[in-house]
């Protein structure tokens, strides 16, 4: 039946953590689009993709998950995990689901001081969303995967490479179309602060929850 992390009890319970994760995630990369007041870099580089290709946000988002999953497949395959594919097939259906939903409550002409509210709680949704998504310790999203392999790859630290890739995400979005504005640096420079204390919060919880109280958490 399996032993530590996989077991039945602890798979069933990794993979609801997760996909609650993947939602709340839905939401705060929904909410910076709809603020229009900038995303953070991988979700602008989105919209932009979306308006290239004439798709929805969260079309587009499955795209692109899509996408890095094939690489990662093909040069990285240590690098996908349950949570990978779950992120990778849901996480951009989720947010075509949220869309209508949000827009019925800030109405289709929302106000400067929404939107400044849809940038905040963004910013905490992406933090808390990403923080029990990787509590889970099922594997990372497959961009956060490629992202491992480059750095890897070019003997780089991991933070400095990500800057890297910021930064061609936001000149994709910004040749793309997608929206580089204020609220790209409040994701930039927010979201990861938030990320942190809720993965090390909830990851001793998830372990417990699954019935792998054994298994120490180190903090990161």
């Amino acid at each position: 039946m399996g032993k530590g992390k996989y077991t039945v009890r602890s798979i069933v319970v990794r993979c609801i953590v997760i996909l609650v994760g993947v939602i709340i995630t839905a939401y705060g990369a929904e909410a910076f689009v709809l603020a229009t007041l900038g995303s953070d870099p991988v979700t602008a580089f989105v919209q932009g993709l979306g308006n290239v290709l004439n798709v929805q946000f969260g079309t587009a988002m499955n795209y692109f998950n899509i996408l890095f999953f094939v690489v990662i497949l093909i040069v990285y395959r240590k690098g996908i995990h349950i949570g990978t594919v779950l992120y990778t097939f849901t996480l951009g259906t989720f947010c075509t689901i949220l869309d209508p939903w949000i827009v019925a409550v800030i109405g289709p002409e929302p106000t400067l001081v929404t939107r400044i509210i849809l940038v905040v709680t963004g910013t905490l949704a992406l933090g808390v969303g990403l923080g029990f998504y990787q509590s889970a310790e099922f594997g990372c999203g497959p961009s956060d995967a490629f992202n491992q392999f480059m750095a890897k790859t070019l003997k780089m630290q991991l933070r400095w490479w990500r800057m890297i890739f910021d930064a061609i995400m936001v000149v994709g979005a910004l040749i793309m179309g997608g929206v580089v504005h204020v609220g790209t640096l409040v994701g930039m420079f927010l979201v990861g602060p938030v990320l942190g204390p809720v993965l090390n919060k909830m990851a001793p919880i998830v372990n417990k929850w699954s019935g792998n109280e054994d298994i120490v958490y180190e903090a990161k």
